[in-house]
């Protein structure tokens, strides 16, 4: 009898104790960025379908169309339907980020079992594996200005299913954009009353029920005899407002315009780029069409005549009524305005570089190198003493000072090193790297002090195209955000100066492109203070600076870096006076995932694709990928890809397995291929190929 009396006493204690057992401590949450996705109450890759739901919310297919769908059956859905079109791309762009985002972020507090019957605090929390829930309730214990991240399968499998399952807060109120729920697979509700936001790396499926929130996924999402909600209460108003040009360059009525210009056109709000291609044109003397194309970008429309325009002409441009924005609403009249260009721009002569013409890479106090740079002429330094990270070998011919300014490493010159020599070598006949700083400096104030027609220039040249000239900037020049197309309108002997007063700056992947006759050994960049050249980049002239040059990885460079009064750093480039026969850029990094990561070679699935996710670094643009030239190698075998929609390559599955044999284990393949202008790109991965039975 005492036995069962204290049996009974600590049953009720341990039931006391767990009942104070304070809430689940959890790492602050942030919330991710949904950007244009968050009016979408539903958004899959290639296909939604309704049946007999209901949707307060836009509606969405992400995939280009015709290669995603929409199907509704007795459905009713208060927002907007976009299939494929360019608003649901964007948003499911949107929606890609904020998925990598979470992926990426930190996990928060690991959970295990089941989520129904807790209550748990604003915070950050994680399952390492797949979660079902069958049943009961999770108590969010906060209000709607709260945040709760919930990430399913951490370790790169893992869905998320929930049968009669409850999410609610404590506050009673319901999810505005504060609850987040990542699944690394797939996400199916039944019967189920659920709250927030899903990201799911595959499908979404939601039988009877109601969903408070969006339902974003990779795959197709499908909902039948279900209720959803997006946070807020509905999708994106219905837009009956007529857009209108705000702005343009050049100006109305402006004179002096350039004859390279490119005409611009910023309206007030997004438009259908579509409707763009024939609406805008452009006519000399009001009466002869000029020939051209017509990009958009950021609710601004650029016309870009094939070449260049005639000096002292007037143009006008003209937008029609065919213009409409995202919602279909057109210009309410023709918009026209005219403008002037300015008189010839006289032509230069070249910069006498002297003695520095032989060299390739010359500096004042440093040259170092990381990487197998190869340099393709002469390499001096002036009255520095170190050059570090070139290789010593039986052929490596140097002059000047070699006992202790000379360190080895991977680089490669194909000419001379020169280290502080001072007098010229009878035997190779090259110059010192002395006389080459002063004829540097000369030819830096001769490029200096041009001031015959100069064109103004300013910030970014990246998407410009320039002719034959003198350009001059007052401050710092970059190529970003687009390349510059340098054309001499096939003139061999045309020449281009560009002057500025700081610095010289590319951003990662970008080039120059020479056109129509231009050529590296014509084209001078005079830098008032130092020039970087980003990663990846393909640079083409001659760089005078007058402090330092820095060339980061991968970059290549057709021409010379000529440095007055500081260092060169270089690191895995390819510089040459003239690029060597053969020699190319190296492959752009590419980060990618496959999908599946197990291969059974017995399976018999009914997806006959394998899709790889790939991620290009800042400065390439995945959607500039020529699918043509893209290929899955395994063991020596290419494969070549059948698509490539939303940063997803899609491969035929049965190559894959015919290239793996009956090879199993941890399997590297490379994606390789081509960007749209010229530039390569790989990346590598690991799959799991199981064959049960072997």
């Amino acid at each position: 009898m005492k036995r069962k009396i204290f049996s009974m006493l600590f049953t009720l204690v341990l039931a006391l104790s767990l009942s104070l057992v304070p809430a689940l401590p959890a790492m602050a949450a942030t919330a991710p960025g949904l950007g244009t996705a968050e009016s979408f109450a539903v958004l899959g890759g290639p296909a939604v379908t309704l049946t007999n739901s209901t949707v307060t919310g836009d509606v969405g297919s992400g995939f280009p169309f015709p290669d995603s769908t929409i199907t509704q059956t007795d459905s009713t859905i208060t927002g907007t339907v976009h299939e494929g079109d360019t608003v649901a791309q964007q948003a499911y762009g949107n929606f890609l980020s904020a998925y990598a985002a979470l992926a990426g972020a930190d996990n928060g507090t690991l959970l295990a079992g089941t989520l129904a019957g807790m209550t748990l605090p604003p915070g950050a929390y994680y399952f390492d594996a797949a979660v079902t829930e069958t049943g009961g309730t999770l108590t969010l214990e906060g209000s709607s200005t709260d945040t709760w991240i919930f990430k399913i399968g951490t370790l790169g499998t893992g869905a998320l299913t929930g049968t009669s399952f409850s999410v609610v807060m404590s506050s009673g109120e319901t999810c505005n954009n504060n609850v987040f729920w990542w699944v690394a697979e797939a996400a199916t509700m039944t019967d189920s009353n659920f709250q927030g936001t899903i990201l799911a790396g595959a499908g979404i499926m939601v039988t009877r029920g109601t969903f408070n929130g969006n339902a974003l996924a990779t795959a197709a999402v499908t909902l039948t005899d279900a209720t959803i909600t997006v946070p807020g209460g509905g999708g994106t108003p219905v837009d009956t407002t007529a857009p209108t040009v705000s702005s343009t360059i050049p100006a109305n009525a402006a004179t002096g315009v350039a004859i390279n210009s490119a005409v611009t056109a910023t309206f007030s709000e997004a438009m259908d780029p579509l409707t763009l291609t024939t609406t805008f044109t452009l006519e000399e003397q009001g009466l002869t069409p000029v020939s051209g194309t017509v990009t958009y970008a950021d609710v601004t429309a650029t016309f870009t005549p094939s070449s260049s325009l005639a000096p002292s002409t007037v143009y006008t441009a003209t937008i029609t009524t065919g213009v409409k924005d995202l919602a279909g609403n057109a210009l309410a009249s023709n918009y026209v305005w005219s403008f002037t260009t300015a008189t010839p721009t006289p032509a230069q002569a070249p910069v006498d570089l002297g003695a520095a013409a032989n060299y390739a890479v010359l500096a004042s106090s440093t040259v170092t190198n990381t990487g197998p740079t190869v340099v393709g002429g002469d390499l001096g330094l002036s009255p520095g003493v170190a050059v570090t990270g070139f290789a010593i070998s039986s052929n490596t011919v140097v002059q000047g000072i070699t006992s202790t300014g000379l360190t080895d490493g991977p680089g490669i010159v194909k000419g001379t090193i020169h280290i502080a020599d001072t007098a010229i070598d009878p035997v190779e006949s090259t110059t010192s790297a002395a006389q080459a700083q002063l004829d540097l400096t000369t030819a830096y104030n001769d490029a200096a002090g041009r001031t015959v027609g100069p064109v103004d220039v300013a910030g970014n040249l990246g998407g410009q195209t320039l002719y034959p000239g003198l350009y001059k900037s007052t401050s710092s020049l970059e190529i970003s955000s687009g390349d510059l197309t340098l054309d001499a309108q096939g003139d061999a002997n045309a020449v281009f100066i560009f002057q500025m007063a700081s610095t010289l700056t590319t951003t990662t992947g970008r080039e120059v492109i020479l056109t129509n006759g231009a050529k590296a050994s014509n084209i001078f960049w005079q830098v008032g203070s130092s020039a970087t050249l980003g990663t990846y980049s393909v640079f083409k002239g001659n760089i005078l600076a007058y402090t330092s040059i820095t060339i980061a990885t991968g970059a290549t460079l057709n021409g010379r870096a000529l440095a007055s009064n500081g260092a060169v750093t270089l690191d895995t480039n390819i510089i040459a006076i003239a690029v060597p026969s053969g020699a190319s850029a190296p492959p752009v990094p590419a980060v990618i995932d496959i999908n599946p990561d197990t291969l059974n070679l017995k399976s018999r699935s009914d997806k006959n694709v394998i899709t790889v996710h790939i991620e290009l670094p800042l400065g390439f643009d995945p959607g500039q990928i020529s699918v043509a030239t893209v290929e899955l190698n395994v063991f020596g075998t290419t494969i070549p890809a059948l698509s490539l929609t939303s940063r997803v390559l899609k491969f035929d599955r049965s190559a894959v397995i015919a290239a793996l044999g009956e090879t199993t284990g941890d399997i590297n393949v490379t994606v390789t291929g081509e960007l749209n202008n010229g530039r390569t790109f790989a990346g590598s991965d690991t799959i799991k190929v199981v064959n049960p039975g072997k």
